[in-house]
């Protein structure tokens, strides 16, 4: 089934971009290069996402009740990659936001410290300052633009997840998220009922 293809994907895609949110602020591993690379990973996983639930969506059939109990397995396992995907990403712009404060600071203050320096030193060090200013200002710019383009993407989902729900099957509409593990989707199959004739009670002898 295509449909399950897509989700799994979807999973395997959400965790890649788990793995790189926690190393933000990591000094060893957190470069220009990796926020390029989250940036591209969390572009690749909404559209995969948006890609999974019209799958999904396409084949999830009429919604009379009568509903595969996979189709189901895979409606919810979407719901969960969003909602989780969701988190990461608010993970990242709280990450991303208290590394941009941290750093202005730092810089403001390495900043100030070569101003006082420039009154009784080389003309060079006012190069070096400026230099230092314009390397805030841009990566600040940057930052900026990172969470903006997150927050975007966060909307996003939030509203693919609305989307996911109103395209649910019928048994599915009516459970609430704390049930929706132990859903045992309902009817699968519709019993026929049992008719008893002739025997209306026991009568010992």
């Amino acid at each position: 089934m295509e449909a399950e293809q897509l989700v799994q994907d979807f999973n395997t895609q959400v965790a890649l971009y788990r793995e790189l949110v926690i190393s933000i602020g990591d000094a060893s591993v957190d470069c220009p290069s990796l926020r390029a690379q989250m940036q591209k990973t969390r572009i690749k996983g909404c559209e995969m996402a948006q890609n999974a639930h019209q799958k999904l969506s396409a084949i999830s059939g009429p919604e009379d009740g009568e509903i595969h109990p996979e189709i189901c397995r895979l409606y919810i396992q979407l719901q969960c990659c969003l909602e989780m995907y969701t988190t990461e990403m608010l993970k990242s712009v709280c990450l991303l936001g208290s590394l941009q404060l941290h750093r202005k600071g730092k810089d403001s203050s390495a900043v100030l410290d070569s101003k006082m320096e420039e009154s009784s030193q080389a003309p060079i060090l006012e190069e070096a300052s400026s230099s230092t200013l314009q390397d805030l200002q841009q990566y600040s710019w940057h930052v900026s633009t990172d969470i903006e383009n997150t927050e975007r993407d966060i909307r996003e989902m939030k509203n693919l997840v609305s989307k996911l729900r109103e395209t649910m099957p019928l048994p599915l509409k009516t459970q609430d998220d704390s049930s929706l593990l132990n859903l045992t989707p309902y009817p699968l199959v519709r019993r026929r009922k049992r008719r008893f004739f002739g025997l209306c009670c026991l009568v010992s002898s």
